[in-house]
């Protein structure tokens, strides 16, 4: 990823997230959790799955708490505990599936020209790993993972890095994402169009407005290629 970038000056960026846009990360929890209380209860109580899945937030809480709520809710021990993070994770990477549609819209994208590119909050192993998993890595042209660079969406900084690693810039540029906080504020924050994919959700009336509302990745770029003027 990101060979070349020298030749993408010019080319609009479509920066785009990673969970739950590119790959079905609340599909893959939700297998996980139905599984790891199967494996330690021996029945898969719907509630309980629903409280771990809760308890997770999406990947977007912060782990101490995730840990915490989860040691709680399964009556973990300390050790348990401080282990059930990278119990998650693996989890997480263990029941992903891959969605064909996809890849097919990040090329139809490409041959609109627009260059698409990662960017994404969390652990650089974990997000690498997902992309690398789910074929995808050749489909983009790069990735900037907030670990790896000291700074989260919907902080505008990690727009100006990731532009900066594309060799492209800001101009023109759009955001696809789930997140109306990190994904659409963020690109509020760094002055970008963008498109947020609902999820069967509606925006409350304090978030910030996207550009387009899209229910699927593939309908995402599609908003995107109708508004190129």
């Amino acid at each position: 990823m990101g060979s070349g970038a020298a030749t993408l000056r010019g080319m609009p960026l479509l920066l785009v997230d990673l969970d739950n846009t590119l790959v079905d990360r609340a599909a893959s929890i939700a297998r996980w959790a139905k599984a790891y209380v199967t494996e330690r209860t021996g029945v898969a109580d719907p509630a309980l799955v629903s409280e771990i899945i809760r308890a997770d937030g999406d990947g977007l809480r912060p782990k101490p708490e995730v840990a915490a709520d989860l040691g709680r809710l399964l009556g973990l021990s300390e050790a348990e505990e401080g282990e059930v993070i990278t119990v998650l994770r693996a989890g997480v990477l263990e029941y992903l599936r891959p969605d064909p549609a996809v890849a097919p819209a990040l090329g139809r994208a490409r041959e609109a020209g627009y260059v698409p590119f990662v960017v994404t909050n969390g652990n650089v192993a974990q997000q690498e790993n997902k992309l690398r998993m789910m074929g995808l890595v050749e489909h983009v042209t790069g990735m900037v993972v907030s670990e790896a660079v000291g700074v989260r969406k919907p902080d505008p900084t990690i727009f100006e890095v990731a532009a900066r690693a594309a060799g492209a810039s800001l101009d023109g540029a759009w955001m696809i994402g789930d997140s109306a906080e990190a994904d659409i504020g963020g690109a509020a924050n760094a002055g970008l169009r963008s498109v947020w994919l609902s999820r069967g959700r509606t925006l409350a009336a304090d978030e910030a407005r996207p550009t387009a509302i899209a229910a699927s990745f593939p309908e995402a770029v599609t908003a995107v290629l109708s508004h190129r003027s």
